[in-house]
């Protein structure tokens, strides 16, 4: 998944905030957002408030509409 976190960084810069969390090591924020199968990518808006997720591989083509419905 770093590539395409690393794609959707570069693309949507300055709208986006792309964070890795290594679960393995951060055991606190994994529970805080329910992660316990890995990769899962979590998208939250302004607030903080979840609007999607998706748990395995995620490609950068498939995220793109996700982003785009959430007026990204």
């Amino acid at each position: 998944m770093k590539p395409v976190m690393a794609k959707l960084s570069g693309t949507y810069k300055g709208k986006l905030d792309v964070i890795f969390i290594d679960v393995k090591k951060d055991h606190d924020t994994a529970r805080r957002f329910g992660v316990y199968m890995i990769p899962v990518q979590v998208f939250l808006d302004k607030e903080g408030k979840e609007f999607h997720r998706h748990v395995g591989f995620y490609p950068f083509d498939e995220i793109a509409p996700v982003l785009m419905k959430a007026g990204i």
